[in-house]
């Protein structure tokens, strides 16, 4: 039997023993110290002590002790909170829940984009597999986020028209608005995108017009500001202008085939003068031609109506005009025997008269010598 003596003795030398050092436990039994260690079951132990850390993001190194370890890691995945997801793929992720709702995040690194689902429920969340949990963020909104994205690959999700007034009590877009609600109030404004303003530098309008897919027609007025008239269409047919009418276009098909009010102050007549060869003559006009050679008049249809029939044209005894019309249909009919009337000296005065038959409008032109 060995001898035993003070632990302080200067017998004693310190050692880190190797683990095989026999120590004897009995009369009859000895051990070693590594077969006393392995007694120690550390998947058993419990953490004596331990405590959440609650905030910072705290390290691991070689002089932490296996308690510090584990709150080190227990802070790291948010105190338990957070599940971190893999698949040996490409889309690690995280998941979170409460109760039964659940909440998580996917990177999809191949395709560039992230899965974000929101608030949904799981009976059993603790019994997931990843791949469970993988699949089911999956089902929720995929959001792209490569390099290559642009504002033409975005897509609407969950649209629905404004159809009354109680649907946006503030039309306003306004901070805070999500790009469909601004999207949703600019459409309401348009009609529902069947209302296009129109525009030149003569003018302002607006047409409606509920696609070509339902019906062919539409309806348009159009305000020329230069000669204070306003000119309305009901009924116009698009297929009469063609799939690449540009706007322009539309313009002068309403000014051709609309009808015209007058909206200032409405003279019976309107007094003007001029020299220019090529020159219109609209309704209502009493032009006073002074130029030296014989003049050619450009009979505008669109301003001969039930309010402006007539017109009239005076000019020198020895100049003879030419009349011309601006649309095809319309119909001239001259004084039989203009030709004869043949002064030598003072005016020639030719009186217009617009006639409407269905939809062709004759113009009948007298003419008559004067002192």
């Amino acid at each position: 039997m060995a001898e035993f003596h003070e632990i302080g003795s200067s017998q004693f030398t310190e050692v880190t023993p190797a683990g095989t050092e026999q120590i004897q436990i009995s009369a009859t039994q000895k051990t070693t110290l590594r077969k006393i260690a392995n007694l120690f079951k550390a998947m058993s132990a419990a953490l004596t002590g331990f405590t959440p850390l609650g905030k910072g993001a705290p390290s691991i190194n070689s002089s932490s002790t296996i308690l510090q370890a584990f709150q080190a890691l227990y802070q790291l995945v948010g105190s338990a909170k957070v599940k971190i997801l893999g698949n040996n793929g490409s889309t690690p992720g995280f998941v979170s829940w409460s109760g039964t709702t659940c909440y998580g995040i996917l990177f999809d690194t191949t395709a560039e984009q992230v899965y974000i689902r929101n608030s949904w429920t799981i009976s059993n969340p603790s019994e997931q597999t990843d791949a469970q949990w993988i699949a089911a963020i999956k089902a929720g909104k995929a959001i792209k986020f490569g390099g290559s994205l642009s504002i033409a690959d975005l897509k609407i999700s969950g649209w629905s028209d404004i159809t009354k007034y109680g649907d946006v009590q503030d039309p306003y877009i306004q901070n805070g608005d999500t790009l469909v609600d601004a999207l949703r109030k600019l459409q309401w404004m348009t009609g529902n995108n069947t209302v296009k303003t129109l525009g030149d530098s003569s003018g302002i309008g607006m047409i409606w017009w509920d696609g070509d897919t339902q019906n062919d027609l539409f309806t348009a007025f159009y305000l020329q500001i230069e000669t204070s008239e306003i000119y309305f269409l009901f009924n116009g047919t698009f297929s009469d202008l063609g799939d690449h009418a540009i706007e322009d276009q539309i313009i002068n098909y309403i000014v051709k085939e609309g009808k015209v009010v007058y909206i200032g102050t409405t003279p019976l007549i309107n007094y003007v003068s001029g020299t220019n060869v090529a020159m219109n003559l609209r309704g209502k006009d009493s032009l006073w031609y002074t130029g030296s050679s014989n003049p050619t008049l450009t009979l505008l249809e669109s301003s001969f109506n039930d309010l402006a029939p007539t017109a009239s044209f005076i000019c020198a005894y020895n100049k003879t005009p030419t009349f011309s019309k601006q649309n095809s249909t319309s119909v001239i009919h001259m004084h039989q025997n203009a030709a004869d009337v043949a002064p030598t000296s003072g005016y020639k005065v030719y009186t217009i008269l617009c006639q409407v038959v269905g939809r062709v409008k004759h113009f009948f032109i007298n003419v008559a010598p004067y002192n």
